[in-house]
């Protein structure tokens, strides 16, 4: 990394149990196995200069930024935001679209976000990509890293509105990975 580069990671947050069938999942938090990964890419990181933490405020992302923090070696500031989760940006309106995620589940979304079909609840294609893309821009304005931790249904959306990656059971967006952006390269539309 160059010293003079901007470098925004949006990352999943680190490994859990699994959620529970009907269930948003948000008191699930993160299992031994995903604590020691969060402290050891923490670790991995500690050469770079880490600026901040931005944070979904669901328990599992906190603690994931917490545990990179504690493998990093300094501080760093941890900011949680309702951007990234509980509900996120790639949400409009919670209620409406908790009620149709309960129902129809996550792959139905994904399924109908992919094919530009209106979800209740959900922004369409553009509108997420502008939301989310400004928040990360927003958000990324010195030198150095800076870190989004949030939940792989946001990543998921963003990726296919950015170049219409698609994700399915066997490329799914792993613990700890997500997308890297060099100095503020998403384009505003």
């Amino acid at each position: 990394m160059k010293e003079n580069e901007k470098i925004s990671l949006l990352l999943r947050h680190a490994d859990r149990d699994d959620i529970p069938q009907g269930s948003f999942g948000n008191e699930i938090l993160l299992n031994e196995k995903g604590k020691q990964n969060a402290q050891r890419f923490g670790e991995i990181l500690s050469e770079r200069k880490i600026n901040r933490i931005f944070t979904s405020p669901v328990g599992r992302c906190v603690q994931t930024a917490e545990y990179i923090t504690k493998g990093y070696g300094n501080s760093i500031e941890i900011i949680e935001t309702t951007s990234l989760g509980a509900p996120g940006l790639h949400i409009s309106d919670e209620k409406i679209a908790g009620k149709f995620f309960l129902q129809h589940g996550f792959d139905e979304m994904y399924k109908r976000f992919m094919q530009g079909e209106k979800i209740p609840g959900i922004p369409n294609i553009d509108e997420l990509n502008f939301r989310i893309t400004n928040f990360i821009n927003e958000n990324s304005t010195q030198n150095g890293m800076t870190i989004f931790i949030t939940h792989d249904m946001l990543i998921a959306f963003y990726h296919f509105s950015i170049n219409k990656k698609v994700y399915t059971k066997d490329n799914w967006i792993n613990y700890l990975t997500g997308l890297t952006f060099r100095n503020n390269e998403l384009a505003r539309n």
